[in-house]
């Protein structure tokens, strides 16, 4: 959609809202003025001028404490969308956006314009939608917290509401969470918002009540305090004028109201007036954004992975190795130079730092960091040099290529495949086995497939099958490693190791010493004991247990590989994650032919449109 086309579609919305706002404040301003008129207004002025210096000082500390969890907001919501802003740069326009916004009303509307002017990388859109998620994100956490006051609190009147309230809230967060889509926020999010959102409400209630003359119990006045907060939000009046005072002074009916009224006046001035001077201040005087030097090019690591950048399930990260994210892990898929960046990185995030498929020494250097280990999966490795049929471990093998050359299929390396025939096959091959796999492992596409060698398997003129193998130099040397390997379902057998015998034959005369033939769960192969196999083998499948006995035709050297997690219950919810973009990945964008680059068969990592990218390469 064009923009003007978008300013259009928006334009009615836009105007029935401010219309909509306009009445409830109108309508509420009509109601505390009636209220009002039986309130002396002298006493109110001598209610103020009675407050004294302690309260006043104690009321701007907890504004302070207040204004510092709403500081917060932006910055949580920064960190998870990854946008590259620095932290006190989306503190101080989170501070600046909201001060303004709650003082003028239509926060979303304003806050977004202010953001839009101290951080102009962002755009207005962004801008908009990052006021959208924090402005959603609170009304939620306010609703859970108002809750949960009226559920501790001893004594409080509508105590029996707050299991309701929960269950408004928990639906509340579900329509969020949906809303954000791909800016799907993690548990850790999600509780750093509540708890900024718990000391957001409580200091500013606690800096109205300091400010509250007589003897009214905190517990009394802060699930009415909460109330009326509530009502004025919903309100979208500026500072929730009107709703906010009236609801106060209905649910704290024995409380004076020249005295109430008093406190409140002073407390708007206080917590309203004084933090949007400061932010209009700050948004006025915000500096240009400086552009940021291009950083030098990471050397991508050497491993085979690397090749599975161009499907965007996995990127480059700055700090030099091939990662993925779920939506609590930032995993390395290799072992990591430094172990304390790659916490940083992940800190930085609010992700847990995880390590995946990692070797041996990998796995000893992580759990000298403090990490915990557990095994996950065996990867089998052959020497094409050295690699023979006619020795005993490989009397099946043996059999199965006898059948596959008695029906005339013959395998070998093709530089410009059939790729609508090889489409064919991996159509028919998901078919027959629901799906493929994702994360770490490879699917099917052409463009992405043009950098491998492709081995293909042909029965006659007819394609049967393709394998891929990617092609990585690993410490000076050349290295294959089975990527995809697509037999049709009906094609003879002993297809496969045909298509795998062809491409040791062809990394033999290149001088290739190492074919990887990819790696299979833990527990695939029925031997493995230990809770960690048991699980493994219930996960995997027939399809995973058929592929190691598949593999172990070959009679490869086998090498154990690892995960590693801060703690167990990272290990576990991490490796879940994973598990899930494994064998239930995302649709990938799009498929392509490698001789038309066009933008139509591209594939880019998936991100949101706020997103630098500083953390790929081109």
């Amino acid at each position: 959609m064009r923009r003007q086309d978008m300013v259009r579609a928006v334009r009615p919305r836009l105007y029935r809202r401010l219309v909509l706002t306009g009445g409830i404040g109108v309508l509420f301003l009509g109601l505390l003025a009636q209220r009002l008129q039986s309130v002396d207004a002298d006493r109110v002025v001598a209610a103020m001028a009675g407050l004294g210096a302690l309260p006043l000082v104690l009321a701007c500390l907890a504004t302070g404490f207040s204004f510092r969890a709403v500081a917060g907001y932006d910055q949580a919501w920064h960190r998870h969308l990854r946008t590259a802003i620095a932290p006190a740069r989306a503190r101080r326009a989170g501070f600046a956006a909201i001060a303004i916004g709650q003082t003028v009303g239509l926060g979303v509307i304003s806050g977004a314009l202010v953001r839009w002017r101290m951080l102009p990388e962002l755009g207005l859109l962004a801008a908009t939608q990052l006021s959208v998620l924090v402005a959603a994100s609170f009304l939620v956490a306010w609703a859970i917290v108002t809750s949960l006051v009226f559920w501790v609190v001893p004594g409080v009147p509508l105590a029996g509401l707050a299991p309701w309230g929960l269950a408004v809230a928990v639906l509340g967060l579900g329509a969020g969470l949906a809303f954000a889509g791909s800016a799907l926020p993690n548990l850790f999010t999600l509780g750093r918002l509540l708890a900024l959102a718990a000391a957001d409400c409580l200091a500013a209630g606690l800096a109205l009540w300091l400010l509250v003359p007589g003897e009214l119990p905190l517990a009394a006045f802060l699930p009415a305090f909460l109330l009326a907060l509530g009502a004025g939000l919903v309100s979208g009046s500026p500072a929730g004028l009107g709703a906010f005072e009236i609801a106060l002074l209905a649910l704290l009916p024995d409380q004076p109201e020249a005295g109430l009224l008093g406190a409140v006046v002073a407390w708007r001035v206080i917590v309203y007036a004084v933090p949007a001077l400061a932010g209009a201040g700050l948004a006025l005087h915000s500096a240009a954004r400086r552009p940021v030097p291009a950083g030098a090019a990471v050397p991508l690591p050497e491993i085979a992975e690397a090749g599975l950048l161009a499907q965007g399930d996995l990127f480059a990260h700055r700090d030099g190795f091939v990662a993925g994210r779920t939506a609590h892990g930032l995993v390395a898929l290799s072992a990591v130079a430094d172990p304390r960046q790659h916490r940083s990185a992940a800190r930085a995030e609010g992700r847990w730092p995880v390590l995946y498929k990692v070797g041996g020494r990998g796995a000893v250097a992580a759990r000298r960091a403090g990490m915990r280990v557990l095994p996950v999966a065996r990867e089998a490795w052959l020497d094409p040099v050295t690699f023979r049929t006619d020795i005993p471990a490989c009397a099946g093998l043996r059999r199965k290529l006898r059948r596959a050359q008695a029906a005339g299929v013959n395998a070998r390396i093709e530089p410009d495949p059939d790729w609508p025939a090889l489409a064919q096959v991996n159509a028919a091959w998901v078919a027959a086995r629901g799906r493929e796999h994702g994360f770490a492992m490879g699917r099917f596409d052409p463009a992405y497939l043009a950098s491998q060698r492709i081995v293909v398997a042909r029965q006659g003129a007819a394609v049967t099958g393709f394998a891929s193998f990617h092609v990585a130099r690993i410490g000076g040397r050349q290295v294959w490693t089975l990527d995809l390997l697509r037999p049709d379902p009906q094609a003879p057998e002993g297809t496969g190791q045909q298509m795998i015998v062809a491409a040791l034959t062809a990394a033999r005369a290149d001088g290739v010493r190492k074919l990887s033939l990819a790696a299979v769960p833990i527990g695939a192969r029925g031997e493995e004991r230990g809770p960690v196999a048991r699980l493994g083998r219930a996960l995997a499948g027939d399809a995973m247990r058929g592929l190691d006995q598949f593999k172990a035709g070959f009679a490869p050297r086998w090498q154990r590989l690892y995960i590693a997690a801060p703690s167990y219950p990272a290990l576990l919810a991490v490796g879940a994650e994973i598990w899930l973009r494994v064998f239930r990945p995302p649709g990938l964008r799009g498929t392509g032919d490698p001789a038309r680059p066009t933008a139509e068969y591209q594939i880019a990592y998936g991100r949101n449109p706020w997103q630098r990218e500083e953390d790929t390469l081109a």
